[in-house]
């Protein structure tokens, strides 16, 4: 392990440690306490995948500060970039206020910058000040929507259950083997969308039988909310809705930018959570009025 020293004490820095059980726990334990999750269900079930990097400092062999990468690939229009997204950035309550998050931010930014082609993260109110701070740009993301007039509904909706393994491997297949259906579409990262799937998006899962196709889609009252769609070849998304809603449903909103914005409004998104990117790299997304697809948040 590494030791450096931040305002004359002497730190043990350590990344990458997913595999070290005493190290994972004190992550663990962390996350518990900032976020009130972890990612124990994560690695042992073999979702913790090695675009998930930790950097930690420590003090008496605790994690007591972490800023975690996300290596993302993702397609726009026809090209293939490389996003890293920061996340999981936390510091213990009695340790806060004194340059740790600014330190592994500044040695993430500085290892990674040249290795990627764009950099971004996710921030709540409270910490809107702070990325500004390492040349990070607020873009405003955009989500589409449109009203629906449906009469009926397909009954070759079937509910997934993660519990099944036979389900559980129908869902990992479809997702590796999709096709973009995004303007701004993640590829290659089955681990982080099969991480939401098996915890808060577990009720959220439907194969369309007729399409070979998966949905990840929630109602609530009169709104279908959409989070994405996975399918081998192509699929009409105006089908696809049709085979989720009924009569008592009069608006879709996507969590993704489609391929086909026709007949889609546009609106600003007011998220729980802003999106930074790192100014030298903002080009991709300024003025598209595209969003990040929702599954693609770490």
């Amino acid at each position: 392990m590494e030791h450096l020293e931040l305002r004359n004490i002497t730190y043990g820095f350590a990344k990458d440690f997913k595999h070290d059980p005493q190290l994972r726990a004190s992550f663990n334990k962390l996350t518990q306490a900032t976020y009130g999750f972890d990612m124990e269900y994560s690695y042992l079930s073999g979702y913790w995948s090695d675009n998930y990097i930790p950097y930690s400092l420590l003090l008496d062999n605790e994690i007591i500060s972490n800023v975690s990468i996300n290596k993302m690939e993702f397609l726009i229009g026809k090209e293939k970039k490389l996003g890293l997204q920061i996340g999981t950035v936390m510091t213990d309550t009695a340790h806060r206020n004194q340059g740790l998050n600014r330190y592994l931010m500044e040695r993430v930014l500085k290892e990674w910058k040249q290795q990627s082609d764009f950099i971004y993260l996710f921030a709540n109110d409270s910490v809107l000040d702070f990325y500004p701070k390492f040349n990070f740009e607020l873009v405003e993301q955009y989500q589409c929507s449109k009203a629906l007039d449906i009469s009926t509904k397909s009954s070759s909706l079937k509910k997934l259950n993660m519990a099944d393994d036979q389900d559980k491997k129908l869902l990992e297949q479809t997702i590796d083997d999709s096709i973009p259906m995004a303007k701004l579409s993640m590829r290659n990262n089955a681990a982080l969308i099969m991480f939401s799937c098996m915890t808060f998006k577990q009720n959220s899962i439907y194969y369309l039988e007729n399409l070979l196709t998966i949905i990840l889609a929630d109602i609530e009252g009169e709104t279908l909310y959409l989070h994405d769609v996975f399918s081998k070849g192509p699929v009409d998304l105006n089908n696809v809705i049709k085979l989720i809603a009924d009569n008592t449903v009069k608006r879709v909103v996507l969590g993704f930018t489609p391929l086909d914005e026709t007949g889609y409004e546009r609106s600003l998104l007011k998220p729980d959570d802003t999106l930074f990117v790192l100014k030298d790299q903002v080009d991709f997304f300024k003025n598209k009025k595209w969003m990040f697809p929702v599954l693609s948040h770490a």
